[in-house]
């Protein structure tokens, strides 16, 4: 595989520690050991408490785009931060971008320019590389790695969907989640048949746990010498390392990791404290008990991506949605080739919102596992744009200083009513209009718990846009 650098021989900083404290009962300490860019911590992330027994805490990233709004350039840097870093720590090849990428996400600042140096001088991989994003969270940074990259790479994401039409070729669970399952479903029947390092992309690592199962499923069927797991952090300990080398030694491959950030968590709980008491998650802003008129508006952009797949999916109540998928989601495959749809699309889709935005603040919206496309639109729209995505996460809210969560908002799912989503961190009257994504049709009648949620957010004008197959709903 070429030149790379082991995890014990990466670079390090002189070890610092950062105090969070969750909730009542416990806090969390994070060690940092590994930070070789020096990217402030409290500009990478906050940590939260969430509402799961398998795992109380939950780190939210600032630079995600997933549960706190963000400027859409410094998502796609996330990206290609990574991409240098895979670039750097297993091919020993360095770009002097790196410096541009890390000033940029640190400082908020040049974003959009240098994230165009990146498009106009993407990384050359030396070999082919299978690019795969972990559902739901990380598969708008997947393909922003895998977007830096001028060709002979492919990418796909996990997806908790079904498909009647399709076999999930690969199914793993992720064990301390909210929704545990995994599927894989590819176009290309071969694409796991070659013998083409597999790098899976996750947004943080507690234990690993997630990808050794992943890495188990593949080798399984589809066996290989090489896996890279890249994250924004990885927080195993010797521990959770240990059972890498295991699996490597029981398996007969290698596995490498790449990270921006790495380090060792502790968890304490406080003595004589009383038990966790956190707010759930609730529907409350700073208007609390207000709400708004909205004016809704949709529209539908399906002429813009002319590559539709004609699967179907089927939710936990057994109701079939035929709107076709998106080639240029992922979720199915997509290769170097395919990127310039997704440039063009966009862009168009952009430019024309950014001609309907209503003030001088815009809010964009994906929706699940449809984060990526939306986000490069939101890129699109101008200044004064902060863009995030709905999640099944169930989070605490609390409002105090630099607590991640400080308000939520839940609903039901506008694509299965039996699961409730969630949205985090939006200030009331912050924005003069709110623009939610779709990547497929969806009724009417269940756009309804997201019409009440826009109500209490205290935003004029909200506009649903369907990327495929959307009908106009007046």
């Amino acid at each position: 595989m070429g030149c790379f650098m082991k995890e014990k021989t990466l670079p390090t900083c002189s070890r610092e520690e950062w105090n969070f404290s969750i909730a009542n009962d416990f806090e969390l300490t994070a060690e940092i050991f590994h930070n070789p860019y020096e990217i402030p911590l409290d500009r990478l992330f906050s940590v939260a408490a969430r509402k799961n027994k398998n795992r109380r805490f939950l780190f939210v990233s600032k630079i995600l785009g997933k549960h706190i709004p963000v400027p859409p350039y410094i998502s796609l840097l996330g990206g290609a931060a990574l991409a240098a870093t895979y670039m750097e720590a297993i091919y020993g090849k360095k770009t002097t971008l790196i410096e541009s990428i890390i000033e940029a996400i640190a400082q908020e600042k040049k974003c959009e320019e240098t994230y165009q140096l990146i498009k106009k001088n993407p990384f050359v991989l030396p070999e082919p590389v299978i690019f795969i994003g972990f559902a739901e969270t990380a598969t708008a940074l997947g393909h922003s790695v895998f977007d830096c990259f001028s060709h002979g790479c492919t990418y796909i994401h996990t997806t908790r969907e079904k498909i009647p039409e399709m076999a999930s070729l690969i199914n793993f669970e992720e064990e301390h989640s909210h929704a545990t399952s995994h599927r894989y479903y590819s176009v290309d029947k071969d694409l796991l048949k070659s013998s083409s390092p597999v790098v899976l992309i996750d947004d943080e690592i507690t234990t690993g746990k997630t990808a050794l199962n992943f890495i188990t499923a593949i080798q399984k069927k589809y066996p290989r010498k090489d896996y890279v797991v890249v994250s924004l952090l990885d927080w195993r300990s010797e521990e959770d390392q240990q059972r890498f080398r295991l699996l490597e030694s029981k398996l007969g491959i290698r596995i490498q990791t790449v990270s921006l950030i790495s380090g060792r968590i502790k968890i304490r709980e406080k003595m004589n404290r009383e038990v966790t008491k956190v707010n759930p998650p609730t529907e409350k802003a700073e208007g609390e008990g207000l709400t708004s008129q909205v004016e809704i508006k949709t529209l539908c952009f399906d002429e813009f991506f002319p590559n539709i797949l004609p699967f179907s999916s089927v939710n936990s109540l057994g109701e079939k949605n035929k709107t076709p998928y998106l080639l240029e989601t992922g979720r199915f495959g997509i290769g170097s080739k395919d990127k310039n749809i997704v440039d063009e699309a966009t862009e168009a889709i952009g430019s024309i919102l950014r001609k309907m935005r209503k003030g001088k603040y815009s809010l964009c919206l994906g929706t699940g596992e449809f984060i990526y496309l939306p986000m490069r639109i939101a890129a699109h729209m101008g200044e004064g744009v902060r863009y995030h995505a709905t999640t099944r996460s169930p989070i605490f809210p609390e409002k105090r200083e630099n607590y991640a969560v400080q308000n939520a908002f839940s609903f039901e799912s506008p694509d299965d009513p039996e699961i409730i989503n969630y949205l985090y961190n939006i200030p009331y009257a912050s924005y003069d209009d709110l623009y939610i994504f779709f990547e497929r049709e969806i009724p009417s009648q269940r756009l309804a718990p997201l019409v009440e949620v826009a109500k209490k957010l205290g935003i004029s004008h909200v506009f649903f846009i369907f990327c495929v197959g959307g009908k106009r709903y007046e």
